[in-house]
């Protein structure tokens, strides 16, 4: 099976005061051998999260370096997809679901994929159910 993770799914896995145990519960109903994918913005994602707690001074910036080898034992495979034809399909799916761009990379990946969706927004669950998205529960 497929899992597309999002930026606050992997935040609740690995941020030590943001742990989830309900999410940490989920997480591990995924097999060893599913797949685990993320976008490219999941990068840009986590360091703009991980720049927040070391500004609000909830994290030193070494503490924060700690948690990278945590992110890599994720085994996350980064999706690449880009060009025309997919932006017009993040365009579609903000415009049909009233989705940010950044919220509508990952609905799109969990489509394409066939893949379930892990996330902790609530707008995003929503719209994943909508377009017959299954949503990690």
């Amino acid at each position: 099976m497929n899992y597309v993770f999002d930026a606050s799914f992997v935040a609740a896995l690995i941020i030590p005061d943001e742990k989830n145990p309900q999410v940490d519960r989920l997480y591990d109903t995924i097999e060893n051998e599913d797949k685990r994918l993320s976008p490219h913005l999941l990068w840009y994602e986590i360091a703009n999260v991980f720049m927040n707690l070391i500004r609000r001074k909830r994290h030193t910036y070494d503490e924060i370096l700690r948690l990278f080898p945590i992110i890599s034992n994720l085994q996350l495979t980064i999706d690449s997809e880009t060009g025309i034809d997919y932006t017009q399909e993040l365009l579609r799916l903000c415009n049909d679901f009233n989705l940010s761009s950044y919220d509508a990379v990952y609905l799109e990946l969990a489509k394409r994929k066939r893949a379930v969706l892990c996330t902790l927004d609530k707008g995003l669950r929503a719209a994943a159910k909508k377009c017959g998205v299954a949503v990690l529960k």
